[in-house]
């Protein structure tokens, strides 16, 4: 006997929904006519419109099946908006199976002779790119993009994967005149929605319609005579049905010091929470972040990764040997890591291969640099955890979404009795328990078999650089001297990057840059010692630093790190500033003047504070006979400051900016 069940969806023919607000091609003279938008003079190119709709429907050969479509229009206002000709999304693919794209219409549309002229996209002008290992990047260039033009796409997008329901963004960095999206979703899945960002929603609705599934049942008896019964039995469900609309939407002004845009624009996000088909359990997705510990603990490819791979002790016992403390041991297993394995530059959350293999390779992700330490630190018998995170560039970790997609780098953590250590493998100039930059990014999420915890991804270490420069000026206002630099922290290891990156001579011309500036000579030390501050001295001919009229020279000391223009251009941000981590700027500089010229003018000494010495400034600038000394001291001193925030440390930017504008005056005999 066999039983088949054959699914056929009926839609109801009430509650019709409403047509899309645009349809493809339908192009007006007055859009192709607009000039400018008139509620922000500076864009460069205006969405028009923007109109997605994503549907839950049951095909009888596939079962249900997640489709997307969407049309979207742009008007090009100025040349800068031509990047916007350029288009691209995603296609998911899991092994053999992958999403389909099974429409698309491009085309370019232009006012000529007063009549409008279409230019289609040709098929050399669309491929697919692969992105990661689960996404490919379908991208379209659009042809004969000029100044005026108006460009136009369509596309679906059919789907097996209903976890991956398509989020919608209503901002972007250009305005966007209407945005609206739609979605119909039957009752058997549960979708956990939530809107970021900072605009209003215009509309917001939400409203169930009824639906029937006619489920036919087929069985075959009989042992000689086949007979077939046919019976019929009908589900009604409620279809859920959502419309957001948002209009006149401003761009999406990327200030300085954020981790990334997605974090802040204002979107509509998916996560597929659980299915519940009528007589069958619930399947969880998103589940709790207990089941995804375990789930994580219990993985051959990264919690057993920590516990197994015995063929390590011999190295291990030979690597530690006659060392007795705990840190020690760690530094060495580090060391070990780093010089034995190169990291290939992917984030992975998972190892990508056999932990001997990556050895054998002496390459890999970042999941099996750092899963690799973690087995090493594992039979050294000292306690340790791998720890998730997300990095500054995939986004902030939302606590109360519990979905491991979240994640997308791995590192461990150390325990010594009640201390922590956090550990990174991939960076070989970072010193032991200093993690890089783009993993300073809220929490961690630590995975256990004893259970979860969320872990701070605070900065051990400031950034902290110090120039001591000292220089004799002559009556044409040049200075001839040197300034030596001290760096530490992250400053140390982007200039030892980039020293590394490039040959001396070219390390030093990037230094020097547009300025009028001569290095005679050059020297380091600690280049390679990530424990110690990088030194370097430059011995330099500096021209045309200073102002000469007549006999009165006018200088300003601050040879570096001067700030010429506020970084923080808004008079209100929506969202925190975000330095990453505190940071230290000290400029020390002692100037001989020219004989025959006295002081005529200084800058008058400034101390600056933000509330709880947040942020401080202080600026001197001294005379002592012949010679001019010169203090600046720039710290920040916590990563994050709040939008409440803002306001005063904008101000204490411009107060910053304005200090550092003055001059010394010198006046000749």
């Amino acid at each position: 006997m066999r039983l088949l069940f054959i699914l056929t969806l009926v839609l109801p023919l009430l509650g019709r929904a409403q047509k899309p607000p645009i349809k493809f091609g339908d192009i007006s003279l007055e859009d192709l006519q607009m000039k400018g938008y008139p509620l922000d003079s500076s864009a460069a190119a205006v969405v028009l419109a923007d109109y997605g709709e994503s549907t839950i429907s049951y095909i009888q050969s596939e079962g249900f099946i997640l489709n997307f479509e969407r049309i979207r229009r742009i008007k090009i206002l100025k040349k800068e908006g031509f990047e916007w000709a350029d288009f691209s999304f995603s296609l998911y693919h899991n092994g053999s199976d992958e999403e389909r794209l099974v429409g698309l219409k491009a085309a370019t549309y232009n006012l000529e002779n007063g009549k409008i002229v279409e230019s289609k996209v040709s098929k050399d002008a669309i491929f697919k790119e692969k992105y990661d290992t689960n996404n490919d990047l379908m991208k379209i260039t659009f042809p004969n993009v000029k100044e005026g033009s108006l460009i136009e796409i369509y596309y679906k997008i059919s789907s097996d994967f209903l976890f991956n329901f398509q989020d919608w963004d209503f901002q972007t960095t250009i305005p966007t005149i209407s945005s609206e999206y739609r979605a119909k979703i039957p009752e058997y899945f549960n979708y956990d929605k939530y809107m970021q960002g900072y605009i209003s929603l215009d509309v917001n609705e939400q409203t169930e319609f009824p639906a029937t599934i006619t489920i036919t049942n087929k069985e075959q008896q009989g042992q000689y005579t086949v007979r077939t019964n046919v019976t019929t039995d009908k589900i009604n469900y409620m279809e859920q049905r959502f419309r957001w609309v948002a209009n006149n939407v401003p761009a999406f002004k990327a200030e300085p010091f954020i981790t990334t845009t997605r974090d802040y624009i204002s979107r509509m996000n998916f996560e597929l929470a659980y299915t519940k088909y009528p007589g069958q359990a619930i399947n969880r997705y998103m589940g709790s972040w207990e089941d995804i510990n375990r789930q994580y603990a219990e993985s051959s490819d990264f919690g057993e990764v920590v516990t197994s791979n015995a063929f390590l002790n011999k190295s291990v016992d030979e690597l530690i040997a006659g060392m007795t403390t705990p840190e020690e041991k760690i530094s060495a297993l580090v060391s070990f890591v780093k010089q034995q394995v190169e990291w290939d530059g992917n984030y992975r959350r998972f190892i990508t291969k056999p932990i001997k293999k990556t050895l054998e390779d002496r390459k890999g992700s970042s999941a099996d640099l750092n899963l690799l330490l973690a087995s090493l630190i594992d039979k050294a018998a000292i306690k340790v955890y791998p720890v998730l995170l997300s990095t500054r560039d995939h986004g902030f970790v939302r606590e109360e979404t519990p979905i491991s997609s979240q994640f997308n780098y791995v590192i461990c953590l150390a325990q010594i009795g009640e201390r922590s250590i956090l550990l990174d493998a991939t960076e070989r100039l970072l010193p032991v328990g200093m993690l890089p930059e783009r993993c300073l990014n809220g929490k961690g999420f630590l995975v256990s078999n004893e259970g979860y915890r969320w872990v701070n991804l605070q900065p051990t270490n400031r950034s902290k650089s110090v120039v001591n420069a000292d220089f004799v000026m002559n009556e044409s206002g040049d200075l001839t001297g040197k300034m030596q630099f001290d760096r530490g922290g992250y400053d140390g290891l982007s200039s030892r990057k980039r020293y590394l990156s490039k040959q001396e001579e070219e390390y030093i011309k990037e230094f020097v840059g547009s300025r009028p500036w001569e290095v005679t000579r050059y020297e380091s030390t600690n280049i390679k010692n990530a424990y110690e501050p990088l030194k370097e001295i430059f011995e330099l001919n500096i021209s045309q630093s200073a102002t000469v009229a007549g006999n009165i020279i006018y200088l300003n000391p601050l040879l570096l790190y001067r700030m010429e223009e506020n970084p923080f251009k808004l008079e209100n941000r929506k969202y925190p500033v975000d330095f990453s981590s505190p940071f230290e700027r000290v400029y020390l500089c002692r100037i001989t003047i020219p004989e025959g010229f006295q002081v005529d003018e200084l800058p008058t000494p400034k101390v600056l504070a933000l509330p709880g010495n947040a942020a401080r400034y202080t600026y001197s600038v001294t005379q002592s006979g012949k010679i001019i000394n010169v203090v600046s001291n720039f710290q920040v001193n916590r990563s994050i400051f709040s939008q409440t925030e803002y306001p005063d440390l904008r101000e204490f930017y411009n107060q910053v900016v304005a200090k550092q504008a003055e001059q010394i005056v010198l006046k000749g005999k």
